[in-house]
């Protein structure tokens, strides 16, 4: 059988299908000055030690219709937010949708972070790979590694993953140095949240959960 192939309206549309599992629009704990953190879901890497395994199931939430992200963006650009950062999960995995995203923040004139468990190099091969990079300021790559702490620069994981910076707005060393954190917040169903500095994070939700 011949498969079906979509129209370009339908296409595109399902270019811009995020799956976003968490947004905090204002924290000061998922890179420089104040930022909106989105956990998309989706990793087949499963990183021995993460802290958020439950995003390895790209299904395990339903995708966040586009026009949701756009008042997302505008939300926080009234607010004064500075940028946006986008973790996981795995965003590669889901380049189309992320490299829409990602442009639709820098026109609101919001920085853009992304973090990732492949390398640089890795990610280079990936499909659509090329049209992303150019809608980034920061990629932050490679696995997070428990036993590798980071010991001098706040935001990051481990000591193996690095920083790339495209545009100049982050390059800055100070912006990245100094203490790690973690915020923790209580939502709407009054459950503790926590996020920031992985390794505390995973032992507040161990925690929490034997609690």
């Amino acid at each position: 059988m011949t498969p079906r192939l979509e129209s370009g309206a339908a296409a595109g549309q399902h270019a811009r299908v995020l799956r976003v599992a968490k947004v905090i629009p204002q924290t000061t704990a998922e890179g420089p000055f104040e930022r909106c953190a989105l956990w998309v879901s989706g990793c087949d890497l499963a990183c021995p030690g993460c802290c958020n395994p439950a995003l390895f199931d790209r299904d395990s939430v339903e995708a966040t219709p586009p026009a949701e992200l756009l008042q997302l963006l505008n939300r926080v650009q009234a607010a004064g937010v500075e940028g946006v950062t986008v973790l996981g999960g795995e965003p590669l995995q889901q380049p189309q949708a992320l490299t829409w995203f990602a442009r639709q923040a820098q026109a609101r004139g919001l920085g853009v972070i992304v973090f990732t468990g492949y390398t640089l190099v890795q990610a280079q091969q990936l499909p659509e790979f090329d049209a992303l990079w150019l809608s980034l300021d920061t990629l932050i790559d490679g696995r997070f590694d428990r036993h590798q702490p980071e010991l001098h620069r706040r935001f990051i994981g481990s000591a193996n993953q690095r920083l790339h910076h495209r545009t100049p707005r982050y390059e800055d060393v100070e912006l990245w140095r100094g203490p790690q954190r973690i915020e923790v917040r209580v939502d709407s169903n009054g459950r503790i949240e926590a996020h920031g500095l992985p390794r505390s994070v995973s032992r507040l939700t161990r925690a929490l959960s034997s609690s």
